[in-house]
């Protein structure tokens, strides 16, 4: 008999309730590293997670649901990541600085959730979600356009149009992040853009200060 004093048994905490729609995003995020955006098939998606059929239709509808639900998933995720280094940045030349590095640590930190991004963008916008990603790519924009602003009006920026300026500062870094995810390290690809990290923040700056 277990004594007096001898803490009570505890029971093993119950098992988390699978989150079925991640697992299934997850799965098709496999597929796709695996094998690019066309090998994100239900089959391929069940075999990794083991979801059902009907579960899978029921979440997404079909294939391009499952992949559009990826791509605004990780499109935000990104958004959100890049916004919050913005927030952080004390002053002009910081913010501007932080749009870029976080842009590339972002990608840097997760390549194939990047790689995917890319890869995935003409489908979606091809697909039934456009108006969905005009919007996301609207609200991204004006975010930075009104963060821009202020900063063109007090002289600290030049005098640009500041739907130009996100293109100015986020265009370069883009570009090599993009051509890095595309080519092969093993295989004399580009170096990491983690490389460059400061000649491509310094450059942003330099495109846009007054």
């Amino acid at each position: 008999m277990a004594s007096r004093n001898s803490p009570p048994p505890t029971s093993s905490p119950a098992e988390a309730p699978t989150d079925r729609r991640q697992d299934i995003l997850n799965a098709a995020l496999a597929c796709a590293a695996e094998g690019g955006v066309d090998a994100v098939t239900i089959d391929g998606v069940r075999a990794r997670c083991g979801a059902s059929v009907g579960s899978i239709y029921h979440h997404f509808g079909n294939r391009d649901g499952i992949v559009a639900a990826l791509f605004f998933e990780i499109y935000h995720d990104q958004s959100r990541s890049v916004q919050a280094q913005l927030d952080a940045a004390q002053g002009v030349e910081a913010g501007v600085q932080a749009l870029v590095t976080g842009y590339l640590d972002w990608v840097v930190a997760q390549p194939e959730r990047a790689r995917f991004l890319f890869q995935a963008r003409g489908a979606v916008a091809a697909g039934p979600r456009t108006p969905d990603l005009a919007e996301a790519a609207r609200r991204r924009n004006q975010a930075l356009v009104a963060w821009f602003e202020p900063h063109r009006r007090s002289g600290a920026l030049r005098d640009l149009p500041c739907e130009l300026m996100p293109s100015l500062v986020m265009g370069p870094v883009q570009s090599y992040c993009r051509a890095w995810l595309s080519g092969n390290a093993a295989q004399g690809g580009l170096p990491s853009p983690t490389t460059y990290r400061t000649e491509l923040a310094e450059a942003a700056w330099r495109s846009v200060r007054a």
